[in-house]
């Protein structure tokens, strides 16, 4: 008979220790759901999230460095996508410095925001677009080619 009464104080006391714990560990950042056919990434609670037929899970920094873009150009967390657009421009740049004096220049689908490299078939090759080096695209806003970058 006693130990049936100390159930509800027990029960209670796991209770409150789980909801502590869970208060004070650091909610880890959820991963998107990339769509590696579009190059489309999901946020967690989203309709489309680990729901297409081709894809992985990515942090959404990788995915912004990847040239993923977010699904109806909203990022789960903006400061991750930045950061991971950043680091890229910012290797871009560097590695421009170190290895020519003049960056990769790419050609820039301006409707459709995807940049392609040059030898590729569609440099130069669509009806609206724009020269710029590879670490402006970037930074405009614009997602390499099939995910590839230039080389």
């Amino acid at each position: 008979m006693a130990n049936t009464t100390n159930r509800p104080k027990q029960l209670a006391m796991l209770l409150a220790l789980l909801f502590l714990l869970a208060w004070a560990l650091p909610a880890a950042a959820a991963d998107v759901w990339v769509n590696t056919g579009t190059g489309v990434y999901h946020c967690p609670g989203g309709q489309y999230y680990d729901a297409t037929k081709r894809g992985r899970f990515m942090s959404e920094r990788e995915a912004a460095q990847h040239g993923y873009r977010a699904a109806y150009g909203r990022t789960c967390s903006p400061g991750e996508a930045e950061a991971g657009r950043q680091q890229v421009i910012q290797q871009l740049t560097q590695s421009a410095t170190r290895t020519a004096p003049t960056a990769t220049r790419v050609w820039i689908n301006t409707g459709s925001h995807v940049y392609h490299c040059p030898g590729t078939r569609y440099f130069g090759a669509t009806r609206q677009g724009r020269y710029a080096t590879e670490a402006e695209a970037v930074a405009s806003g614009n997602r390499p080619a099939y995910g590839a970058r230039c080389k």
